[in-house]
C-alpha cells in the first residue's frame, strides 16, 4: 500500500496509458450515461461542489474533476474529499484494507530554451537562468503522472473538512447572481444580446446571442448554455487564440468537434463552480456526444487536451489570466 503514495514513472509507451485511462473512462461513461456522466457530485443539500484534497483543502482541477466526480457519484460517497494513503496516515487515520484507489493526473511542467537547446526540469531552474515561461523561445512540456487517492469514506478516523450549509431556495426561472457575475466580471467579454431561438457565438464580431431566459426549462439551463457560448468566446484571437476555434472548418470538421468538446467541458466546469443543475435537452446533447465518442476513439489524447483548454478558458473568464 505504501507504494500508492508515490508518482508512477512512465516511459514514453506508458505515458500513452495515462491518456488511454481517461479516454476509456470518458467513452464508457458517455456510452452508458450520456450527459449524466458529466453530472457533478451532489451533497445532501443538492449543492454541486468540486472535489477537494482533505489534507490541503485545495480543489482538484482539470480532468481530475471528472475522474473524482464520476467515482464519487458511482460509489455514492457522502463527501467529495480525497487524500493519498500517506496523507491519511499523517492525519492519524488509515485507508481500510481492500479499498481501491482512484487515479488522478498530476502534470509535471518542464521547459526548453530553443536558442540554446537547454532543458529545464522546472520553473525554478528556468528562472535561475534569467528566463520566464512566457518568454519568446521558451517551449513548455507537460508530462502526466499518476497520483492515487482515496475518498474519505474509504478511510477510518478521517473527518470531512468542508462545512456544509443548506443553500437558500430560489425561483425556477430567475437570474442567479453568482452566474450573472461570471459574465459581468469577464474582462474581455463578448457583447451579449437576447432574442430569437438560437444560442451561438459569432467570432467575427465577438458576440454571443441567447434566447431569453424564460424560454429555457430553468435558469440553470439558461446559464449552462450561456457558459458554453462564453467558453467558445475565449478562443477568439484577442483572448486565448485557440486553434480549434480560429481554424475551425465548419460543422463536422475535426477542429469543430474538438471545439465543441472544449466548450461543453468548460460549461460543465463553470456550472459545477456556480452550483447549477441543468436539465438539458438530452436528445440534442446526445447527438453531439456521439460525435465526440467517435473522435475520442481515434485520438486518445483529445480529452486531456480538451480538459486543459477548458480549464484555461474557465480561468481566463474568471481571472483574466492567459
Amino acid at each position: 500500500m505504501k507504494n500508492q503514495t508515490k508518482f508512477t514513472k512512465f516511459s514514453k509507451k506508458k505515458r500513452v496509458d495515462v491518456y488511454q485511462l481517461v479516454t476509456d473512462r470518458v467513452i464508457e461513461g458517455l456510452k452508458t450515461k450520456g450527459l449524466e456522466w458529466f453530472k457533478s457530485w451532489t451533497n445532501q443539500y443538492g449543492e454541486h461542489l468540486a472535489p477537494i484534497n482533505n489534507a490541503t483543502a485545495k480543489e482538484y482541477r482539470g480532468v481530475n474533476i471528472f475522474l473524482l466526480n464520476s467515482c464519487a457519484v458511482c460509489n455514492g460517497y457522502e463527501s467529495n474529499e480525497w487524500l493519498s494513503f500517506k496523507q491519511a496516515q499523517d492525519k492519524g487515520g488509515n485507508v481500510r484494507q481492500g479499498e481501491k484507489s482512484t487515479e488522478t493526473i498530476y502534470w509535471i511542467i518542464s521547459f526548453k530554451y530553443i536558442p540554446t537547446g537547454k532543458y529545464y526540469r522546472n520553473k525554478k531552474e528556468l528562472e535561475k537562468d534569467g528566463l520566464t515561461e512566457n518568454m519568446k523561445g521558451v517551449q513548455k512540456f507537460f508530462t502526466p503522472k499518476i497520483w492515487r487517492v482515496f475518498n474519505i469514506a474509504q478511510c477510518d478516523n478521517i473527518k470531512p473538512i468542508r462545512k456544509l450549509v443548506a443553500p437558500k431556495k430560489t425561483k425556477t426561472i430567475s437570474p442567479i447572481k453568482r452566474a450573472e457575475q461570471v459574465y459581468d466580471n469577464y474582462k474581455n467579454k463578448p457583447t451579449l444580446k437576447h432574442g430569437g431561438n438560437q444560442a451561438y457565438y459569432r467570432p467575427s464580431t465577438h458576440h454571443v446571442q441567447m434566447p431569453v431566459m424564460d424560454s429555457f426549462l430553468s435558469s440553470d439551463d439558461y446559464y449552462h448554455v450561456l457558459f458554453h457560448e462564453l467558453i467558445h468566446s475565449t478562443g477568439h484571437e484577442s483572448c486565448l487564440n485557440r486553434k480549434t476555434l480560429v481554424e475551425s472548418h465548419g460543422f463536422g470538421s475535426v477542429n469543430y468537434s474538438k471545439e465543441e468538446l472544449v466548450a461543453e467541458i468548460g460549461a460543465e466546469f463553470l456550472s459545477s463552480i456556480i452550483g447549477l443543475n441543468p436539465k438539458s435537452d438530452k436528445k440534442n446533447s446526445q447527438a453531439y456526444i456521439n460525435g465526440w465518442i467517435k473522435e475520442l476513439k481515434d485520438k486518445p489524447k483529445m480529452v486531456l487536451q480538451a480538459s486543459q483548454q477548458s480549464t484555461r478558458a474557465v480561468e481566463y473568464i474568471l481571472t483574466g489570466k492567459k
